[in-house]
């Protein structure tokens, strides 16, 4: 059965600042711990756009109420998605392209300088969100379905996919905070499996196997 690949471009600025007129995909790296570096700081606090009842894709991921009262939540995350690909296949790796801020940028670099003893990523908690037009509805378009966080390894041996550019960047034009743009491959571990969840539209979501395991993959729709 041939596989179908899922790639998911989404919108930095409005990941960091969400334009109310605009409904532009958004993501987030919410948790990310490995390759030698602790649990990384949530330190950016960003508004998302998804307000149904009930949680996101995590129970531990609950927005805060927006303080200025309107339909936005704030969230804690370690970094704003700008791109994600899986080519759909159970070893192929899930890639990243995100920002984080200048003291996680600086704690990865200086985990590549000093040559990755492990590339084991612990904890790895992302999620997807989107805007349906025909519905005009707000949808979770992408996350790990069967346990609220992904483990694996940072994909290469001898050349781990694990980048970080410690040029700055805004994180949105006329915003002076700077970001720092991370690239990073994350290939199941051995005998891992895990089911992720996507859609295209509020009303069809499915679920994929990534990772193989001993027995079957529970259903989980």
């Amino acid at each position: 059965m041939p596989t179908i690949p899922f790639s998911y471009e989404c919108s930095k600025d409005a990941g960091f600042v969400m334009d109310p007129n605009e409904a532009k995909r958004v993501g987030y790296i919410i948790e990310l711990e490995g390759f030698q570096i602790a649990k990384m700081n949530q330190d950016l606090h960003v508004c998302v756009p998804y307000n149904h009842e009930g949680t996101l894709g995590y129970t531990e991921f609950k927005p805060e109420a927006d303080p200025g009262g309107g339909p936005l939540k704030i969230v804690k995350v370690v970094g704003v998605i700008e791109k994600f690909e899986w080519n759909g296949g159970v070893g192929d790796p899930l890639k990243f392209e995100f920002y984080v801020s200048q003291t996680n940028a600086h704690n990865i670099k200086a985990a590549q300088q000093t040559t990755l003893k492990t590339t084991t990523v612990k904890t790895l908690k992302f999620w997807i969100c989107d805007f349906d037009q025909e519905t005009k509805r707000w949808f979770e378009q992408a996350y790990p379905k069967s346990k609220p966080a992904l483990n694996g390894l940072i994909t290469g041996k001898e050349n781990p996919e694990l980048d970080v550019d410690l040029n700055p960047v805004a994180a949105k034009d006329g915003i002076d905070v700077n970001v720092y743009k991370v690239t990073m491959g994350v290939v199941p571990a051995a005998n891992e499996a895990f089911a992720l969840h996507f859609a295209n539209s509020s009303e069809k979501p499915v679920a994929k196997s990534w990772g193989l395991k001993v027995g079957d993959l529970a259903k989980v729709y």
